[in-house]
């Protein structure tokens, strides 16, 4: 783990072949979502991105986005991603003013360090993620007003439970920002491509002021 402004944030390790990558099975299944709830999308950020090299490429070519931007703390994965040609910087996602520069996106999603070391199997609860989700969406949310779809890529050991307790004090900010989707998103397939029983990857909460507050449960299996 490393500090960044008095924030204990965990950070991945490069060299270890189970550094965590976000499931392409996943990436296609969100696009799926916004091809469906938000056909007009022309901008996406992704906010603690990881390698996005393949959000990047599988949004701009089946969405036509026009403008994707990201973001990390660790400036190696940063370097790797602007080799790529992707448009991210290197920063606190906490920093008001660097998150200010991301509020035109049409949708932003936001996935903190999941698990110790990002190996992808030691997962930390809902409510031991750091960033926290109730903060994160106080400051982006409430304080600087966005106005757009923010999904929270949570753990898989997310619960109802959990979705009403960050819900509830977003509604108290922002009456306008519903959950139109809790979605569980699951994947067959390994990072490096290979094939598994299906297994529940993250659950999403899909915040928006653009959508009804539905509060839809949804799952999404890829074949």
């Amino acid at each position: 783990m490393t500090e960044h402004n008095s924030i204990s944030y965990h950070r991945p390790n490069l060299e270890k072949q189970t550094f965590a990558r976000t499931n392409r099975q996943t990436i296609e299944q969100r696009a799926t979502l916004i091809a469906e709830l938000l056909p007009n999308t022309t901008s996406i950020a992704e906010l603690c991105c990881g390698d996005c090299s393949w959000q990047h490429r599988h949004y701009s070519d089946t969405l036509n986005i026009q403008h994707y931007r990201s973001l990390d703390l660790d400036p190696a994965i940063v370097a790797r991603n602007q080799t790529a040609g992707i448009d991210c910087i290197c920063a606190n996602v906490m920093d008001r003013h660097v998150l200010h520069t991301f509020l035109a996106a049409d949708v932003v999603f936001f996935g903190p360090p999941l698990s110790v070391d990002c190996d992808g199997h030691q997962l930390l609860s809902f409510h031991n993620v750091t960033p926290s989700f109730t903060d994160f969406t106080d400051l982006f949310l409430g304080e600087l007003d966005y106005n757009g779809t923010l999904v929270c890529i949570c753990p898989k050991t997310t619960t109802m439970g959990d979705a009403a307790q960050l819900y509830h004090p977003i509604q108290q900010r922002r009456n306008d920002v519903g959950l139109r989707l809790i979605h569980h998103t699951y994947a067959t397939l390994t990072g490096s491509g290979e094939q598994t029983a299906p297994r529940l990857k993250y659950v999403e909460l899909w915040f928006s002021s653009q959508l009804a507050d539905r509060w839809e449960l949804r799952e999404s299996r890829s074949i």
